[in-house]
């Protein structure tokens, strides 16, 4: 069986902390690019791929009485880099992220029209659990 390829190509895409170079086809089938947590398999055939290790935060949001949720609050989850991912509370004030690249740290601030909120920063290594915030009086 023969195996062949479409050598080099395309441009640049970049987004957040990644760039991709010109993969318009596989350059070279059957090796290895690696930079960081990051691997990548040339070729369509063997090998493989593997990303970074990614966890979830998760928590509630509580108005100042520290019991009742607070709902549509926006949470806004901040990396090194400035990138910026927003969700909303539910209507028990319970919020998550998922797929966040760990062995990084993370600035999380609420916004809310009726409380404010002190903002936290975590250092991600794991998925983190009842992160929970408490509206200041």
């Amino acid at each position: 069986m023969q195996k062949s390829v479409i050598a080099s190509g395309g441009g640049q895409a970049a987004g957040g902390a990644f760039t991709l170079d010109g993969t318009i086809g596989q350059t070279i089938a059957g090796t290895t690019s690696s930079g960081g947590t990051f691997q990548s398999g040339g070729g369509f055939w063997g090998g493989g791929t593997s990303a970074a290790s990614t966890a979830s935060i998760s928590g509630r949001i509580f108005a100042p009485d520290g019991v009742l949720g607070l709902r549509n609050a926006a949470v806004l989850l901040i990396d090194p880099q400035g990138v910026v991912r927003t969700t909303t509370t539910s209507s028990f004030g319970f919020y998550a992220f998922d797929n966040v690249a760990t062995d990084s740290s993370y600035t999380l601030r609420v916004s809310s029209r009726r409380f404010r909120y002190q903002p936290r920063t975590v250092q991600l290594s794991g998925d983190l659990t009842n992160l929970d915030f408490v509206g200041l009086e």
